[in-house]
């Protein structure tokens, strides 16, 4: 599982950090967006927007409505600061590890965790020569077992 946490830092630093990401995306710190994209980038769980909303409601001194939650994650996306994960037909998650990875998902749990990459590149190249093969992203369905 790939783990893009930092659990290392202070609330404080992990903000800033949050706020530096967004303007060296372009996107303009709102307090609103600080906020939501903080809480993605300390969240591996791939949260739906109803999810980033209820995780985040309390944070701020004004209540945030859901509008604003779903423009926050598009605009993040767009910015390349966060990307979709759809996991099942017409439910949208948001990962803030935006490196090339691929998920699988517990369907005993709902669970999704990170695979690196490098555990499934070969499947590229099992196409063969008459495919050129720009990118793929694989989802595995099954259950994690518990050690």
């Amino acid at each position: 599982m790939t783990d893009h946490n930092t659990t290392d830092k202070t609330t404080a630093d992990k903000i800033v950090s949050a706020e530096q990401l967004l303007l060296s995306r372009g996107v303009k710190p709102t307090p609103q967006r600080v906020v939501i994209a903080d809480y993605l980038l300390q969240t591996d769980s791939h949260p739906t927007a109803d999810e980033v909303l209820s995780a985040v409601s309390g944070a701020l001194p004004v209540a945030l409505s859901r509008a604003t939650v779903y423009n926050t994650l598009n605009t993040l996306k767009d910015a390349g600061v966060i990307k979709e994960v759809l996991t099942e037909p017409g439910r949208v998650r948001y990962d803030a590890n935006v490196s090339h990875h691929h998920h699988f998902v517990d369907v005993k749990t709902g669970q999704i965790l990170d695979i690196p990459a490098d555990k499934v590149e070969a499947i590229g190249q099992l196409l063969g020569d008459q495919y050129k093969v720009h990118g793929f992203q694989v989802l595995f369905y099954g259950e994690l077992e518990q050690n």
